[in-house]
């Protein structure tokens, strides 16, 4: 059997062409992708993307902490009106989280975990796995995810989530799946991290177009960064693509096992 890769978290609406973008990832190894949403005009067409690509295409739909900061409250209560309609269509809830870069304010960060926990609730209700986003505000993002796995059950898997080995160990502990991107590419702390994530809670993501080095990112990238793990812990790519394939697999709820 071909090994094959999951690209876990991509912004696959702002690539410019999504079907010649799938085609090289797959040319790369790269079998799925879950598109990820961060506003409310881009979750519709996420779930497009599903509709028209899938089953190659899977849909998280959510709202981005630091869109919400940016829009009004108007427009973040026409999202959470969107995504209460038709999260049951998507696959996973995302890219949610907090994000106190943008929020600095105390009413800012207020709003963002209001937002969020409406966002929670709407998964909980249709029993899916969330994808969250938690730039300067780590540990309160996966205290809030460990609330929400021991709650309700479902997975969790925290985006980017390579800077802390100690966080790492807590995350082990509660069942928290963590998604390495291209970020840990030559950079041998993040890696370190990485060798800290349980075996079988690991995941791959690219966060694409997201620039890395001031490239702007694509889903093929996904094959160097298995690439990337497997040299540092001594195994090979396609081991650590079957091992992380298998993990996204029981994180949406496709493999129990």
């Amino acid at each position: 059997m071909n090994p094959e890769l999951v690209d876990s978290h991509c912004h696959l609406d702002q690539l410019p062409d999504p079907s010649a973008t799938i085609q090289e990832a797959q040319a790369r190894a790269v079998s799925q992708i879950v598109a990820v949403s961060e506003s409310a005009d881009s979750m519709p067409a996420v779930l497009g993307l599903k509709q028209d690509l899938g089953p190659t295409v899977l849909a998280a739909l959510g709202m981005h902490p630091a869109w919400i900061t940016l829009h009004s409250e108007a427009e973040t209560e026409a999202g959470l009106v969107y995504l209460s309609d038709h999260l049951a269509e998507a696959d996973a809830l995302g890219e949610v989280g907090l994000d106190h870069k943008w929020a600095r304010a105390e009413s800012e960060q207020r709003e963002q975990a209001r937002i969020l926990d409406k966002q929670l609730d709407l998964a909980a209700e249709h029993g899916k796995p969330i994808n969250m986003h938690s730039r300067r505000c780590q540990r309160q993002v996966m205290e809030r995810a460990i609330a929400f796995r021991r709650q309700t059950g479902l997975n969790v898997q925290l985006h980017w989530f390579t800077h802390s080995k100690k966080l790492a160990r807590i995350c082990n502990d509660a069942g928290i799946y963590i998604s390495a991107g291209p970020g840990i590419v030559g950079d041998a702390q993040g890696l370190d991290v990485v060798s800290e994530v349980a075996d079988e809670l690991l995941l791959l993501e690219t966060d694409a177009p997201v620039p890395i080095n001031g490239i702007p990112g694509h889903p093929g990238l996904t094959r160097v960064v298995a690439e990337a793990v497997a040299e540092f812990s001594a195994t090979t790519w396609d081991r650590v693509a079957a091992r992380t394939t298998r993990n996204f697999r029981r994180y949406v709820g496709l493999d129990t096992g």
